[in-house]
């Protein structure tokens, strides 16, 4: 274990290293030493690997054996290892993030606020906080207040009655996994707006981060409208409720500390050539280091410093476990995705698209559908829209918009992490909740699942007017 973990540390650094240096100054050798520091990482941890990033991680070298058959084998490969080791860096930079928010009392007491809400506005605040934390915690909020949920929800504070306990369980599960899953079309640093930006040419943050948004909003709120709808909105009579008085200063603060986080991104990506993705990659390890040195400022400058050090020297071995499952599924999807792009020739999807009598709005419906539905099998939406999403291009060809495209496979990712068992999200809020996942996805989700998609169609055939 410990070996492990002596091995694995240098090898992400390298795989950060690495591919900086290669986007940053087009020095080719650091491309396949990032490569290769990424292949020996995955090696070194495939014992503690989850079965889906095994999977993947399969298929991805099962088609590297196709690639002499490709128009330009060495292309195709160099293209493969840039978005393997893109998306990895993309994921250990945002760790940073994490790493800072795991150790932050502010975001302790943002998640209390959060919990401890009335019934009839709980579920908003608690969706909406999940979607805002989840920018710099990713599925560490699920954990966090998942945790604050359950030692909150006792029978002591349901009065003794099992079936109010389970009722408030289940509204606030819902609330945080419907904000969560909200987050790939909010967030300029998820990897869902990374994956999109590098695969879909022209494709602009300018033009699909604000129609996420308020795509997000909505469909937030339509969780909310179905949970007032359908559950008490005030506390049952004899009901023990929390008195204790909790301020929103702690709130604005979050707000402000990820508003300098996404100003930040966006002021290095205006000024200079620099993508969105990769202004993330620069900004986030540095904001991420500089909240850890100020949660120490009470012991001034000298002794902040000294503390840091000793947090990263702690903390920073402990994210080895979570990157290893996620640095290998991204990897795995973005070499899986660029393979097959270079295998798979514009003119046969196009032929098989017309085969099927899809184009446009219907085509784009129909990707949604077999995103979600692949999900429901295993399928991570990793896979399902990076070959999406690589196989229709160009997006002329087929009747479709970049902004459309890329806001329907964001709106599918969205419904598969709400619906389907196998995602991480799912099966952390089932564990938290003491419920299956197929249980949570199947049938607390079901009625959502079908009112959102409802929606997107009609809201999709809305935009296709104005994009």
């Amino acid at each position: 274990m410990l070996l492990e973990r002596s091995l694995a540390l240098p090898l992400l650094a390298t795989v950060l290293t690495g591919t900086l240096l290669y986007q940053l100054a087009n020095l080719e050798p650091a491309l396949w030493i990032a490569g290769v520091a990424l292949i020996l990482f995955i090696v070194v941890r495939w014992r503690r690997l989850p079965q889906s990033p095994r999977i993947l991680v399969g298929l991805a070298l099962f088609s590297g054996v196709f690639l002499p058959w490709a128009e330009d084998p060495w292309s195709v490969l160099r293209t493969a290892f840039d978005r393997a080791g893109y998306f990895s860096t993309f994921l250990i930079a945002l760790s940073f993030l994490r790493l800072a928010a795991q150790r932050s009392p502010m975001v302790r007491r943002c998640g209390a606020l959060a919990v401890n809400q009335p019934p009839g506005r709980r579920y908003g605040i608690l969706s909406y906080t999940t979607a805002l934390f989840g920018l710099i915690l990713n599925f560490g909020v699920l954990h966090l207040l998942g945790l604050m949920v359950t030692r909150g929800n006792t029978l002591a504070a349901a009065n003794g009655q099992v079936s109010i306990q389970r009722t408030r369980q289940r509204r606030m599960s819902l609330a945080m996994l419907r904000g969560f899953a909200a987050l790939p079309m909010t967030s300029p640093f998820s990897i869902t707006l990374a994956l999109l930006l590098t695969i879909i040419p022209g494709l602009r943050w300018q033009d699909i981060l604000p129609i996420g948004f308020v795509t997000a909003v909505l469909l937030i709120l339509i969780g909310w409208i179905q949970d007032f709808r359908h559950n008490p909105r005030r506390a049952p009579p004899g009901m023990a409720t929390d008195t204790r008085h909790y301020s929103w200063r702690p709130a604005v603060q979050l707000v402000g500390l990820i508003g300098l986080l996404t100003c930040s991104a966006f002021l290095l990506e205006t000024r200079t050539d620099l993508s969105l993705t990769l202004a993330v990659i620069l900004t986030s390890p540095l904001v991420g280091i500089g909240w850890l040195a100020w949660q120490g400022n009470r012991a001034g400058m000298p002794g902040a410093l000294v503390l840091l050090g000793r947090r990263l020297k702690a903390d920073i071995p402990n994210q080895v476990a979570p990157l290893s499952g996620e640095v290998s599924l991204l990897a795995g999807a973005g070499f899986l995705g660029a393979a097959i792009s270079g295998l798979v020739t514009e003119s046969q999807v196009l032929w098989l698209v017309s085969a099927l009598h899809l184009d446009g709005y219907f085509l784009l419906i129909a990707a949604m559908v077999l995103t979600v539905a692949l999900g429901q099998v295993g399928f991570n939406p990793i896979v399902s829209v990076t070959l999406l999403a690589s196989a229709l291009q160009p997006v002329t060809a087929f009747g479709l918009t970049n902004e459309l495209l890329a806001l329907g496979l964001m709106s599918a990712w969205c419904l598969t992490v709400n619906s389907s068992p196998f995602t991480i999200s799912v099966s952390i809020v089932g564990y938290l909740s003491q419920v299956s996942p197929r249980h949570l996805a199947w049938n607390w989700n079901r009625r959502y699942l079908l009112v959102s998609f409802g929606f997107l169609c009609v809201w999709l055939f809305g935009l296709q007017w104005l994009y």
